[in-house]
């Protein structure tokens, strides 16, 4: 029940475009820095955590496909330079 509503949360943070997450992530990052203890700062937290989360994920998925392109003894992909 748990890791079900925790990937749904995942796939609806998912849903929305990096650009969008990061424009956010200072206003969550200066709400964390500015600890009060009580549900606000706590959520502000999880928030920026998952943000960040997707950045994380997205530099991993970029590092994975770099280095399937510089395997040796595969082909480069080659693009068309007019």
């Amino acid at each position: 029940m748990i890791a079900e509503t925790i990937e749904h949360i995942a796939d609806r943070v998912l849903a929305y475009e990096e650009a969008d997450l990061t424009a956010l992530l200072n206003h969550f990052k200066n709400r964390m820095e500015e600890f009060e203890p009580g549900p606000a700062w706590e959520r502000a937290v999880i928030a920026y955590f998952l943000i960040n989360g997707v950045r994380v994920k997205n530099a991993l998925k970029q590092g994975k496909l770099n280095s399937r392109e510089l395997t040796p003894g595969s082909r480069p992909a080659l693009r068309l330079v007019k």
